[in-house]
Order: structure tokens, then sequence, then C-alpha cells
């Protein structure tokens, strides 16, 4: 499951679930939800880490069926463990399948984008994701579209295009003096973030369609199962399986596949204590958690630009839970 899809689904399956509601407030018990959601968000920021440093050793095919195959099992095991069923309803199979594949391809181009962007770029690109829900809950589900969602849908398409830096809206000097990297890289990664953005909001819809029917074991199962096929046949096909080293090789994929279960974890640990506004909030630290990687780590400093970009979709990011907050509380 890709990093931001366990929240929409925690707020489906528990949308009439008591404990989101604190009145009186239990700030022992907010507090500690929101440490789970900043845990969340170091977990998946870890797991984009090493998928950025797996880059050096293995295709990023490689590296997400590595991921994939990690959930598959955890699902399966998690399942059968709690007794519910593995693949869900039969006459919501054909959704769950349509689900599993709108999140696993959103979860590869985000890996191909980290790739060829900066860290930082690419985590914020691929963050844009729960704005494009707004639009595509409006189109598919009949909800409300406010002039507040398209504000900041129009920020954020803003904030995209500062941090994507696409060759066509800059002069040749400007991209000479604001970027070493290849042109061609840099597009071609924003694209890929963008368009996993995208995607990852479409399965955000669906999971809102099969609403609190689908135990979130069985969407865990299906992005497992899709994505371990898709990366499997692709990798397959195109020769890019490599051996794997015996130390930081599997220490790589067995990072990425734990780091997920973990996060996903800490997610809905973190929901079940903490109101789903603030909370969800907390998950946007993996923003600040990917550019302090890029700095400190791979030395991608990021330029006004980049800064002005994050900022702006960080903060479209904080209006849009700020509404859902104040609407429910």
């Amino acid at each position: 499951m890709s990093d931001q899809e366990s929240l929409i689904e925690y707020n489906i399956n528990h949308q009439n679930y008591q404990s989101l509601i604190i009145s009186p407030p239990n700030h022992r018990k907010y507090v500690k939800g929101l440490i789970c959601m900043a845990l969340s968000a170091f977990a998946f920021s870890i797991n984009g880490l090493f998928v950025k440093l797996g880059t050096s050793h293995y295709h990023v095919l490689q590296l997400i069926f590595a991921r994939s195959s990690f959930q598959l099992a955890f699902g399966i095991i998690a399942s059968l463990w709690l007794r519910i069923e593995v693949f869900g309803k039969k006459e919501l199979r054909g959704w769950l399948l349509l689900r599993g594949l709108l999140g696993s391809s959103a979860n590869a181009l985000f890996y191909y984008s980290l790739s060829l962007l900066p860290m930082g770029d690419a985590t914020v690109i691929f963050f844009t994701g729960p704005m494009f829900t707004s639009i595509f809950a409006c189109l598919f589900l009949g909800e409300e579209f406010t002039k507040l969602d398209f504000l900041t849908s129009a920020l954020c398409l803003l904030g995209v295009a500062l941090c994507s830096k696409p060759s066509f809206l800059l002069t040749t000097q400007a991209i000479e003096i604001f970027r070493s990297d290849s042109s061609w890289n840099r597009d071609i990664g924003s694209l890929a973030a963008f368009a996993g953005a995208i995607l990852s909001a479409l399965a955000y819809v669906t999971v809102r369609k099969l609403g609190s029917q689908v135990h979130i074991l069985v969407h865990i199962t299906y992005f497992g199962l899709a994505s371990s096929i898709f990366s499997f046949i692709m990798a397959f096909v195109q020769n890019k399986f490599t051996p794997v080293e015996l130390d930081t090789g599997i220490l790589i994929l067995l990072v990425l596949g734990v780091t997920a279960c973990i996060g996903q974890c800490f997610t809905n640990l973190g929901l079940q204590l903490a109101p789903a506004g603030p909370g969800t909030l907390m998950r946007n630290l993996d923003i600040l958690f990917a550019f302090i990687y890029s700095v400190l780590i791979f030395n991608e400093i990021p330029d006004f630009y980049s800064i002005l970009g994050a900022a702006l979709i960080f903060g479209c990011a904080v209006l849009t839970w700020l509404k859902k907050w104040l609407a429910r509380y």
C-alpha cells in the first residue's frame, strides 16, 4: 500500500467510531496519537530513503517487487491470524483489484521519480495526491467541491510547477543556474511523481466507494498482489532482476518491506488515538524528512523554486485538513 492510502482507509472504516471524537480532551491519548503519526511519517520517509539508495544497486522494478512481496505476505498472514476473508467478498473483488492496480501503479511511479529527482522534490510532488482526491470525489462520488478546494488545487499545481521546474517554462540560462541534473530526467521524473499523485487520488476514491465493506488488511493484500505480479512480469521481461548482495542488498530490500508495514501500523494506531485532522497533518512530516535526507545524505540542496513550491503544497495540505477538522469538530 502506498504511504498515504491507509489514512483514507482508516477514516472510511471508522467514520462513526467514537474514539476519534475527543470530548472532553484526553490530552495524553491525543499526544500519543500524534507521536504515532509522526513515527508513521518517519517510517515512510525511511522507506523512500532506501528506495533512493537502492536505485544504485537494483532496478526500481526489483525494489517494488521486494516491498510488495513483503506486504502481500504480511496481508495474508495477518488476515488468516485475525480470521478475515483474505480476498474479501466475491462481489467486491473487481473493485478491490482496480484499487490494487491503481495503488500499485501510483507507488511504482513514485519509486521511479525517486530515481530521477532529488528526494525532496519527488516527495512533495507526490504528496499533492490528497488535493486531487477532492476533484475526483466530486466527479465520481458527487461530493462537494468548494471554492477552497479549487483554490488549494490551483496553488498545488503552481507548487508542482515550481518544484519540477519544467524546461519549457524556464530559459536556458535559468535551467543552467537552478539545476544541474539532466533536463530530460527532471521532466520525466516530475511527470512520474505527478501521475503517481493522480493515480493515488483515484485509489482513494475507490476506497471511499468500497467504504466500510472491506477490512484494511484486504486492501493491503490486493495492493501487494497487484504490485507483485506487475513488477515481477515487467522486471522479468526486461531482464531487470539482479543477484541480491548478501550485505547491503539484503538490508535495503528488507528495510523496504519492514518500514512499509511499520508505517501502516503506526498510521492506524495514531488515528485510533488522535482525531483524524491533526493526525493526518502529522503525516506531512514526510516532506520535511525527505528534504533533510536530500541535503544531509545526497547533498541535493533545494533552490528557491523548490522551497517555494514545497511551501505552497504543504500550506494547501494544512488548509485542506484544517477545513475538514473544523467541519467535523
